[in-house]
């Protein structure tokens, strides 16, 4: 079951969430991610999946293709106004877009989804993971950066995940069982430090599933 407390109400305020992101060093640990995990590059088209303020575009090229959606409606007007016509915001879940079979999302060379996953039940990760098989191009790939528990971590690191406002934060064994349902290539890593809290998080990459 979801956390439901005062914090996790006041973070769908836009200028509140961005507020807390910078207090706990996701500038530093973005930063970071951009230039050795997503290594974007100019005129690549980009999905964003649960994009919420749209801050990664920080941290992207000035001339990709960007397309963000987050069912927070309050997050995706917030995003529009900040960063014009930089991206397309649109308002939409995965389930959305998968029944749909929505083209404006197709041949994305990246999909990031960052941070949203452990806010999901399984039956909706799988969602999350077979809308971006579908969407990607046949030489993309999915990016997914995620809070996890270890087999061995300090106790504190373990409170901290457990306090998640996300209530579906897994271990590093569920997380690749979880994603072996669906892509048949991918890999995990291990990275602590990128925020100013003891947090682990599992960076999950995936091939396209052709077929």
């Amino acid at each position: 079951m979801q956390n439901n407390n005062g914090l996790k109400e006041a973070l769908k305020t836009p200028w509140i969430y961005d507020l807390f992101q910078s207090f706990v060093g996701e500038k530093r640990a973005r930063k970071w991610i951009a230039r050795n995990i997503w290594k974007c590059n100019s005129g690549e088209n980009i999905v964003d999946i649960g994009c919420g303020t749209g801050l990664i575009l920080n941290y992207l090229p000035d001339d990709i293709q960007y397309t963000g959606f987050d069912k927070n409606e309050n997050y995706i007007q917030f995003a529009r106004k900040k960063f014009g016509d930089r991206g397309r915001f649109l308002v939409g879940t995965p389930s959305d877009y998968l029944k749909s079979g929505e083209s404006e999302l197709n041949m994305a060379d990246i999909v990031l989804c960052n941070g949203l996953l452990h806010h999901l039940k399984d039956k909706e990760v799988l969602e999350v993971f077979k809308l971006s098989n579908r969407i990607m191009a046949h030489s993309g790939r999915l990016v997914c950066i995620e809070p996890s528990f270890l087999a061995k971590q300090s106790t504190i690191s373990k409170w901290l995940l457990s306090q998640d406002r996300g209530g579906f934060v897994r271990s590093e064994k569920e997380w690749k069982e979880i994603t072996g349902k669906v892509f048949s290539s991918f890999s995990t890593s291990i990275v602590t430090g990128l925020l100013r809290i003891p947090y682990i998080h599992i960076i999950i990459e995936c091939n396209k599933v052709s077929g």
